[in-house]
């Protein structure tokens, strides 16, 4: 695709603001903020935050780590949830030179050993609730000093009391180990000298400064290494696209810091745009639903946008129950169903963008999202690799269709994926990107950074993205499912995403997921497997709705896409707010053996 034939009227004229992006990232938040100091930074659980607030912390935080013997080039792990600590350790390790490694809250002890070790870890930064695992795997280990935070850290003191009482009543209370190498995080910052004559690291293009984990959704577990320059390169191109990052606006974060989306494209994103981050600590489906009327934009995955539509749906069909009946309590009800639903629309106003990213959102749900709430929704795509998002949809030159268009001074090309030979607009192959703000290596690991950063005949590195899509004559991108994920059906090869949109079209099915399973009738053949997710008023339906899958697929696909099982499932189950592809092909091939080796009935996963 040349880039010349993308709509510049697509990028803005004049970026929202003009990045240095030979700075650190601490000395580029306290340029782009200097006339923002007494704007709110953070809001956390009724605490604001002010630049100013954060930036003293920031600074004090810096200090306390070079007297804990922190130099340039350390490494330093972080494994929390979402909240201040996020932002005051990525700005204060950038301060010092150090390198911040932003590991899942979720991993398991011997990947945190790994983990560590890898990257010669000395200093780890947990949420409250790591600190059982880092008691225990801490001598497997060469960390030095583990400092435990807790959002009730945040709270007024007495607020605090309050919640260390009930916690303690819940037996939730997490006590901190005797051993000296423990300590809270508050403790630590405390150590650090309120005013410091700490001077920021002079910057370095291509000194490696964070670590992000990918999700290991579709093949095992990376630690991805990138630059400070790649997250301020991000940045500057975020500033062209038109999403309404103003200053004093209000973002609201239902995503994890240890996913790049997360820490890249919404934590700092908010403090280079000067936004106020609204942090949710523990991220559910329900958080974009409850804070409505908090925020202007909102970063989160398409299963937050489907809770809010649900709740909304729900809402609407027992209003209309309720206006059937007479009696006196019916009314009473209709009455606060009204109220609410009027509260929520009213609020729905109040936001400029709804940012989805993490995982697919199809055409339909996107249509019927964007009517009912009256607020465009932003399609985000990128990976770990690419830094994060790096098409998006404009805000008001959408295809519903299409993932969007890649940001200013991003190219998006189709490749053959055995041949790498550049295809034409229009036909498909593995998307693949190319940009000044891509990782620099797997930590090592470099047989797989090269399988994934390649050099081209055009002399050019390419990210290769494993998705098959499509780039149309505007320079649109379609995705039409992974490479990774096709399924071959002996000559056939078939885009799970295909049959998923199609079995999407029935109203009873609330999620689907497609996945390769072997074919017990051919050797060396898979064929596709459905699991469908219903809404609960169908939960009892399945065999009628089975029946309506299974004709629509006669009517939209060619045989040899059709589902050989469909299959019901209580749950679609979620890695990183992605669908669990592994966990569901194995579902599926356990299946698969039962029905090769037994000839009982098979119980209803």
């Amino acid at each position: 695709m040349d880039e010349n034939k993308l709509k510049q009227s697509l990028y803005r004229s004049t970026p929202i603001r003009n990045f240095d992006l030979n700075q650190t990232l601490y000395d580029t938040i306290v340029s782009v903020n200097k006339d923002n100091m007494n704007f709110n930074a953070i809001e956390f659980l009724g605490t604001h935050i002010s630049y100013k607030n954060l930036l003293e912390n920031v600074d004090r935080l810096a200090d306390a780590y070079v007297k804990a013997g922190i130099q340039e080039g350390d490494t330093v792990a972080i494994c929390t949830i979402n909240m201040p600590i996020v932002q005051e350790n990525l700005l204060a390790l950038s301060k010092i030179g150090a390198t911040s490694k932003w590991i899942d809250l979720r991993i398991k002890e011997k990947d945190l050993i790994k983990n560590l070790n890898e990257s010669n870890c000395k200093i780890a930064v947990v949420f409250e609730d790591v600190t059982p695992m880092m008691e225990k795997i801490i001598n497997e280990t060469d960390i030095s000093q583990v400092l435990i935070a807790s959002p009730k850290d945040y709270l007024n003191p007495i607020v605090h009391i309050l919640a260390n009482m009930k916690d303690k009543k819940n037996g939730k209370q997490i006590v901190i180990p005797k051993d000296k190498r423990f300590k809270k995080y508050n403790d630590f910052l405390k150590s650090g000298s309120k005013i410091s004559n700490l001077k920021s690291v002079t910057f370095e293009k291509d000194r490696p400064s964070l670590i992000v984990q990918s999700s290991g959704s579709t093949g095992k577990a990376k630690s991805i290494i990138h630059t400070e320059y790649n997250f301020n390169s991000s940045m500057q191109k975020e500033a062209y696209s038109d999403l309404p990052l103003y200053a004093g606006k209000t973002m609201h974060i239902a995503i994890p810091p240890f996913i790049i989306y997360g820490l890249n494209n919404s934590i700092y994103a908010s403090l280079a745009f000067g936004l106020n981050a609204q942090l949710t600590p523990f991220v559910s489906e329900t958080t974009v639903y409850d804070d409505l009327g908090k925020y202007n934009v909102a970063c989160a995955a398409p299963l937050h946008y489907r809770f809010l539509y649900n709740q909304i749906m729900e809402l609407k069909e027992k209003i209309l129950e309720l206006e059937k009946e007479n009696s006196i309590s019916a009314k009473i009800e209709l009455k606060k169903c009204l109220n609410r639903l009027s509260f929520i629309m009213k609020n729905l106003q109040k936001i400029d963008v709804l940012v989805s990213g993490g995982d697919k959102i199809t055409v339909q749900e996107l249509l019927k999202m964007e009517h009912l709430f009256g607020v465009p929704i932003i399609n985000g795509y990128g990976n770990n690799e690419v830094n994060g998002a790096a098409i998006i949809s404009p805000c008001f030159a959408t295809k519903p269709d299409s993932i969007g268009i890649p940001m200013k001074d991003i190219t998006v090309a189709t490749f053959d994926p055995e041949t790498n030979t550049r295809l034409e607009d229009g036909i498909e192959g593995e998307i693949c990107i190319k940009a000044d703000n891509v990782f620099v290596e797997y930590l090592n690991n470099q047989e797989e950074t090269k399988r994934i950063k390649q050099k081209h005949s055009d002399g050019d590195e390419w990210i290769h993205t494993g998705d098959l899509g499509t780039i149309d004559a505007d320079g649109y991108v379609y995705i039409n499912g992974r490479s990774k994920r096709l399924i071959k059906r002996e000559a056939f090869k078939i885009s799970p995403d295909t049959i998923e949109n199609v079995l999407l079209n029935i109203n009873a099915v609330k999620d689907c997921v497609v996945v390769g399973v072997p074919d017990i009738d051919k050797d060396n053949s898979f064929v596709p497997m459905a699991f469908v997710e219903l809404y609960p008023d169908y939960c009892d339906s399945f065999d009628s709705i089975k029946k309506q899958l299974e004709k629509l697929c006669d009517d939209e696909l060619p045989e040899y896409e059709h589902p050989k099982y469909i299959i019901n499932i209580d749950k679609i189950p979620y890695n990183n707010n992605k669908h669990a592809f592994k966990v569901l092909e194995q579902l599926g091939e356990e299946y698969v053996k039962s029905l090769s080796t037994s000839s009982e009935k098979i119980k209803k996963i």
